[in-house]
């Protein structure tokens, strides 16, 4: 399941007056990272220079994320307001400690409900959104399976039968 584009940049607008969570929606849409991955980036891990950060995904394998602009920007903002603290952890709760996943789940919550959209999804359903329309953009499987740290090849295909129906729902409703 993945979001509409309208879905998506309702749920980013509800987060823009929140640096820390409006950098968490812009990671998870603009990478595809896993939400334990997001909650294990530590300040070493992002290159804002490079535009990069270093995962550590599933089976402590690594690999190096590009960012986009809007989600170096983001990263950025938040980065300048983050509190000072001596967890190195990226994102930090109102404790100055790391975020959990149950946080980051929470949060996800959070703007489902401000940005009105009645469907259920989840922080997993964002990685889906982000893959689906790198799929419509042209990534192809091998780009995908880089980007996402898929093991195997195969688990990428999903997303470029997905993004057949996201074209035709774009088409649809004209976005």
């Amino acid at each position: 399941m993945f979001l509409r584009v309208d879905e998506y940049m309702r749920l980013l607008n509800a987060a823009a007056g929140n640096s820390r969570d409006y950098a968490i929606l812009q990671l998870f849409l603009q990478t595809g990272i896993r939400v334990a991955e997001l909650t294990g980036l530590t300040l070493t891990d992002v290159d804002l220079e490079a535009g990069s950060m270093l995962v550590n995904g599933k089976g402590n394998k690594q690999r190096t994320i590009y960012l986009e602009k809007k989600a170096t920007q983001a990263l950025r903002a938040y980065l300048s307001d983050r509190p000072r603290s001596l967890d190195q952890h990226i994102f930090l709760n109102y404790q100055g400690t790391h975020l959990s996943v149950r946080g980051v789940m929470d949060i996800v919550e959070k703007y489902r409900k401000l940005a009105g959209i009645s469907k259920q999804f989840s922080c997993h359903s964002l990685r889906h959104t982000c893959a689906t329309y790198k799929a419509v953009k042209g990534y192809t499987p091998p780009d995908l399976q880089d980007l996402l740290g898929h093991k195997k090849p195969e688990t990428s295909l999903i997303y470029v039968h997905m993004a057949r129906d996201a074209r035709q729902l774009m088409q649809q409703t004209s976005l």
